[in-house]
């Protein structure tokens, strides 16, 4: 939930594909640097799960993290963390194209939630910036749930550290293309310590051990009963952006 009231604060001095870059430039070293000290001589993925690895890099850095930085960048705290909150709705769509059933109260209770954010956009109607913000926002949510299916079975075969550090490699490498026109042209001489801190903290909390917690999760309690989670983000996000 922090991730949105520190990132829309730090816009004020970093260009937001900016931002997302610098942090992705940071976090890949991290990434690899944790895995050579926990897991030292580990083997690289296999050759099989490579396309899985790719995708999973793709759908949960790439196309999320655009979605979610530029959607941030044209609306509220509020609103992004509410539509990416959306992610058990197309958890559950993409399980059940897939053959995966899923019991008839979690169709409710996700019935509920859609009809509440369909009621709070409506209630935007108007606002241009904010709906293509919202609308690529959503986008985030519909990558992200991709990922956390696409991530199943990696999770179950490799330890998190590994998994964690070649996706994050795999999403990374489009993404700097994508981010670095505006990270070369971004004055970083003039961004102050409070931004730099919310950089280095976006790089360690936010992504790198959420996204661990998220995997581990989805490892042990399934992908729908740990996506389910996500609707708690916009009830603390909203608190804090109050």
């Amino acid at each position: 939930a922090s991730t949105f009231i520190v990132s829309k604060a730090t816009y004020a001095q970093v260009a937001p594909l900016a931002f997302v870059g610098v942090r992705f430039a940071l976090m890949t070293p991290l990434a690899f640097a944790v895995m050579a000290l926990r897991r030292p001589g580990l083997a690289r993925p296999r050759r099989a799960d490579l396309p899985r690895f790719f995708l999973a890099g793709l759908s949960g850095y790439l196309f999320y993290q655009l979605g979610f930085t530029v959607g941030l960048d044209h609306t509220s705290p509020f609103s992004s963390s509410l539509l990416i909150a959306m992610v058990p709705l197309f958890t559950v769509l993409i399980l059940a194209a897939l053959g995966e059933p899923t019991p008839a109260r979690g169709w409710v209770g996700i019935g509920v939630a859609v009809v509440g954010v369909a009621l709070f956009l409506l209630d935007k109607r108007g606002e241009g910036g904010s709906l293509v913000g919202d609308a690529l926002s959503l986008g985030a949510a519909v990558a992200f749930a991709l990922y956390g299916v696409v991530n199943r079975p990696l999770v179950a075969a490799y330890p998190p550290e590994t998994y964690t550090a070649y996706t994050i490699l795999f999403g990374t490498l489009p993404l700097l293309l994508v981010a670095a026109p505006a990270a070369l042209a971004q004055p970083w001489g003039g961004v102050g310590t409070a931004a730099w801190v919310g950089i280095l903290y976006m790089v360690v909390f936010p992504v790198y051990v959420a996204y661990q917690l998220w995997n581990w999760a989805i490892a042990r309690r399934g992908a729908v009963a740990a996506t389910t989670f996500s609707l708690l983000v916009p009830i603390v996000s909203g608190a804090f952006s109050a």
